[in-house]
């Protein structure tokens, strides 16, 4: 299963190589552009990193709602579409995210643990596995169980709400809690929590691969961002994928009433 998404996303990313070098090229500069001013404060800077972030997301979103829609290789670049998505997007992304992160602080200061992120624990394992032995046994299973769950389910609705969004473009459904509640159950908790699983530990692998360093600087540095880049595509391609499922559940429900 895990091969075979692996195999799709590639297929998908790949289907005009022309296209995927230039994005890449995009990818490679925006990175770069960042970089330099990732560590300044002044109002320009952030300005830069902000609108760079946001064309970024914005791109992504239009990536979700080609494969919600069936696509089967990277969408063209279409300015207008991706400046207002990444808008709306980035609102949605600030909302989800602070609530989620309220929600894994507060686990991790109840416990007496480092802030939880699933992500980083998975890819620093030996750094987790010290964190875990020092702290009681009990308590570090709990953590991780509990926050292991809270992170799931947070990010099951962030992951609808953008999907909602890049299917309707409407900001206000990303924000439908109800309705988002309703594509969940349309799909199932579990069949959700399998299609997520596996996006995830894609993402988690790509990043665990930029360990490998290159000895050349510049080919390293080819290397970093290209893997950024499948972890990019494969997190929006995935969003999109589990919201197709959803839709055409949704399509034959409707057809049964």
């Amino acid at each position: 299963m895990l091969l075979s998404k692996m195999k799709k996303i590639w297929d998908y990313t790949t289907y005009n190589k022309p296209f995927f070098l230039l994005i890449f090229a995009l990818f490679f500069i925006l990175e770069y552009i960042a970089d330099i001013y990732s560590d300044l404060t002044h109002i320009i800077p952030l300005l830069i990193t902000s609108i760079i972030g946001m064309v970024v997301c914005g791109y992504g979103m239009v990536i979700c709602r080609d494969k919600i829609n069936n696509g089967s290789r990277l969408p063209k670049i279409i300015v207008k579409d991706i400046f207002i998505y990444g808008i709306f997007s980035f609102l949605v992304y600030v909302f989800y995210l602070m609530v989620q992160g309220y929600i894994l602080d507060f686990i991790s200061s109840l416990m007496h643990f480092p802030e939880f992120d699933l992500e980083d624990m998975l890819l620093e394992l030996p750094k987790t596995i010290n964190t875990l032995f020092s702290h009681n046994p009990v308590n570090a299973l709990t953590f991780v169980i509990v926050g292991s769950i809270l992170f799931y389910i947070t990010t099951f609705f962030i992951e609808i709400a953008l999907a909602r969004l890049a299917d309707t473009g409407s900001i206000i459904s990303a924000f439908n809690i109800k309705g988002i509640l309703t594509d969940i159950n349309i799909i199932g908790w579990k069949d959700y929590g399998k299609e997520f699983s596996i996006i995830f530990l894609l993402m988690v692998f790509f990043a665990a691969l930029k360990y490998i360093v290159i000895p050349v600087d510049i080919l390293d540095n080819i290397w970093d961002v290209l893997l950024d880049l499948f972890i990019f595509i494969t997190q929006f391609w995935g969003i999109g994928n589990i919201y197709s499922i959803i839709k055409e559940k949704k399509k034959i429900i409707n057809g049964n009433c």
